[in-house]
């Protein structure tokens, strides 16, 4: 069943949504000619406040976030006949195709996957954050441009690789170092960007440079069974990186993930995994780049 949109947005837009499992009985109606009335219950969440964020994904993968949103958004609590009201006119954006409306519910406790290794205790997923901990977006750059851009500019810039939603739920963003080095904070409270050091105490720890990526390695996900035994419960995944000007790469193949300090004025250190073998790399690139993030607990 679909519902066709006369507005600026010149598209058709199904009712089938995917959903988190917190999330049922989506709907959704237009009012004025103007407004999205997208409707929701919310169950499971135990107590929690969540945060709803909403997306339109066309068949061939564009998409737009919609920021002009009232309603049941931001701290949410279970309950039924939630209602987001969504101002269509005001930000003038068009998809082509038919499109799905997609609702997660982000928990706003803090509560993330961790493992314990030596004395340290980390996230075991890439971050996936497009605000700040002070609550300011994070800007996206979508185009090779906008990309290039932030960089240019010492600017803040996250991305899906190849722009698509689907890399960012398996995978997590991808940041230039400048979200990195952010002083409103790019990791959630309590947790914080490893720096070089813990990153190598990380490494030494299961064992040195030569024989921690094994370890670290998910037991599937990497080329030509490049997999490891995630032993160590760090579950790393080839999410690629994107270069400075733009261009997308080596995902299946390779996992970069960020260190908080700088190496010199335009680069900073990383920690990288290669799908054939079970060493871990140590390396510095442009604060350009957009790699993977991981998060350590304070």
């Amino acid at each position: 069943m679909h519902k066709s949109l006369y507005l600026i947005l010149v598209f058709l837009i199904s009712k089938h949504c995917l959903l988190a499992q917190e999330i049922s009985n989506v709907d959704f109606t237009e009012l004025d000619n103007r407004y999205i009335i997208i409707t929701y219950d919310l169950q499971n969440c135990n107590n929690e406040k969540v945060d709803i964020e909403v997306k339109l994904i066309s068949t061939n993968n564009e998409y737009i976030i919609p920021k002009n949103l009232i309603g049941d958004v931001n701290n949410v609590t279970c309950g039924t006949s939630k209602k987001i009201t969504w101002d269509v006119k005001a930000e003038r954006e068009e998809l082509k195709g038919q499109c799905q409306v997609v609702l997660t519910a982000n928990s706003n406790n803090n509560k993330f996957k961790e493992v314990k290794i030596g004395n340290q205790i980390w996230m075991v997923e890439n971050l996936n954050v497009s605000k700040f901990r002070n609550g300011d977006p994070i800007p996206e750059a979508k185009t090779p441009e906008e990309w290039e851009s932030a960089g240019e500019n010492k600017q803040a810039a996250w991305c899906y690789y190849d722009n698509n939603p689907a890399n960012g739920a398996k995978y997590g963003k991808l940041y230039n170092w400048y979200a990195v080095n952010d002083p409103r904070g790019l990791a959630p409270k309590s947790f914080h960007i490893p720096n070089d050091m813990e990153w190598t105490n990380l490494i030494n720890n299961l064992g040195g440079e030569s024989v921690a990526g094994k370890k670290m390695k998910s037991t599937n996900g990497w080329k030509e069974n490049g997999n490891g035994t995630n032993e160590s419960g760090f579950n790393a995944l080839p999410g690629g990186y994107r270069y400075y000007n733009g261009t997308f790469n080596s995902i299946g193949f390779y996992g970069f993930w960020w260190s908080s300090t700088e190496y010199y004025t335009d680069f900073a250190w990383n920690r990288y995994l290669y799908y054939t073998i079970g060493y871990v790399f140590r390396n510095y690139y442009n604060k350009d780049y957009g790699l993977s993030v991981r998060c350590l607990r304070d």
